[in-house]
């Protein structure tokens, strides 16, 4: 989108006051049809567009919707253009009914007009979901997406490394994390307790726990908070652990410098995302059974507080002729008992609370020596705070962030991106303040 004509201005403009100051949804294309009539008589088609496995959940719906049909489009993931795809797609009128979209994109995809308010259609069923969730597909307290999976929080550790190091319990507190952190470097400062943040994701999903969130919006206009208390207690703690050689720099499974430090046993630790599972999984085989999982640590005792990375949702796209019907698939593949199970199957942690009982998910997994990893899972999930607002400029964030980690401090990351951030989004056309 060219932000740099008077008209796209304009619409960027129009389109966040009424998000952010009537809390209603993105205007709506020519091809948009009312509420009253969003049905259709006889057979539907909808395109739906996404980069996960979700070829036999469309298959499931098909083969019970035969009046209902919706055709798979595989693009590439968000990060790799798939939302460039979209927002081309819709601009030339060819977009899809249905498109797979992760939350912190949302507000971005809201701002160039190309998701749809689905309230109306979705409402009802939001209970089903996890909090955090339903609250990170809302904007505005309208609904621009039907939850499909969530990446709780949790810690990874090797049992036999915190055994050899005297650890007999994983931290609980983050306090505890760096007294853990300090008796290992003192037994060899070769090997490192954990992994430092080292991108903005990261960084996010830190800053999350604390409950203080990036953004929030004040009237019509955003509020840049990403310098804020909680982040600058997150950036300044790992920062700590970095400057004294008690953490990896960077790191996590399917990360190759981690994988050889956890093949030598270099490495205790790392916080990340359930599905950071598959990953250990897949590059670290020869490692089953050494591995465990705990809940993430806390910054006070007691008070359980998690985090969430990663997840997305499914979104109607502007210009769906069938919006109601596109919320029933899309409840389908979030809800359905066999639509989630085939979601686990490909390596999603469900959003929907029912799912997360799910037989697949409660079962030992042989991996983690039997451990019941999705009942640490569940808690997570559970416990992450609904207080965080995304931005209309994710991948600006995302960017910056990393270039910054990667040429100074991270406290030092949090003031450049707080600056660059506020320049992004008033390049936007949008009325913005620093928080």
């Amino acid at each position: 989108m060219d932000s740099t004509t008077l008209r796209t201005r304009r619409l960027l403009a129009l389109a966040t006051a009424a998000v952010i100051a009537l809390g209603a949804g993105a205007c709506s294309s020519d091809k948009d049809t009312s509420a009253a009539e969003s049905g259709q008589s006889g057979p539907v088609n909808m395109e739906f567009w996404g980069w996960a496995s979700y070829e036999e959940i469309v298959d499931q719906w098909n083969a019970a919707h035969p009046d209902s049909k919706v055709t798979f489009k595989k693009i590439p993931s968000g990060a790799k253009g798939g939302y460039t795809q979209i927002t081309n797609a819709i601009t030339a009128g060819e977009g899809p009914c249905l498109a797979q979209i992760e939350y912190q994109t949302i507000p971005s995809m809201l701002v160039k007009n190309t998701v749809m308010d689905i309230t109306e259609y979705a409402s009802a069923d939001m209970a089903k979901y996890a909090p955090s969730a339903v609250a990170a597909s809302s904007i505005g307290g309208k609904i621009y997406g039907v939850p499909v999976d969530v990446g709780p929080m949790v810690l990874f550790y090797r049992k036999d490394l915190f055994a050899k190091y005297g650890i007999t319990e994983p931290p609980a507190t983050w306090a505890e994390y760096k007294a853990d952190a300090e008796k290992v470097a003192a037994a060899d400062p070769s090997v490192k307790f954990g992994t430092a943040p080292g991108e903005g994701n990261d960084l996010a999903a830190f800053s999350l726990q604390t409950g203080q969130s990036w953004y929030s919006t004040q009237g019509n206009s955003w509020t840049v908070s990403i310098d804020n208390p909680g982040t600058r207690k997150v950036a300044s703690f790992w920062q700590d652990l970095k400057d004294r050689g008690l953490v990896a720099k960077t790191g996590n499974a399917w990360d190759p410098q981690f994988n050889k430090a956890a093949t030598a046993g270099k490495v205790l630790s790392f916080v990340n995302a359930s599905w950071a599972a598959g990953g250990l999984k897949s590059d670290l085989k020869d490692q089953s059974g050494k591995w465990a999982v705990a809940a993430m640590p806390t910054w006070e005792a007691g008070d359980g507080k998690s985090s969430s990375n990663g997840g997305s949702a499914t979104s109607v796209m502007t210009g769906c002729k069938t919006p109601r019907e596109a919320v029933q698939f899309a409840a389908f593949l979030s809800s359905d008992p066999q639509a989630v199970k085939a979601g686990i199957a490909g390596g999603l942690y469900p959003a929907s609370k029912a799912g997360q009982d799910d037989s697949s998910l409660t079962a030992g997994d042989s991996y983690f020596g039997g451990q019941k990893v999705g009942d640490l899972y569940k808690a997570s999930a559970e416990q992450v705070p609904t207080t965080w607002t995304n931005g209309p400029t994710y991948q600006q964030v995302e960017t910056d962030f990393t270039d910054a980690i990667g040429q100074g401090s991270l406290p030092d990351a949090v003031t450049e991106v707080q600056a660059s951030t506020v320049a992004a989004i008033k390049k936007l056309g949008l009325a913005v303040t620093n928080g």
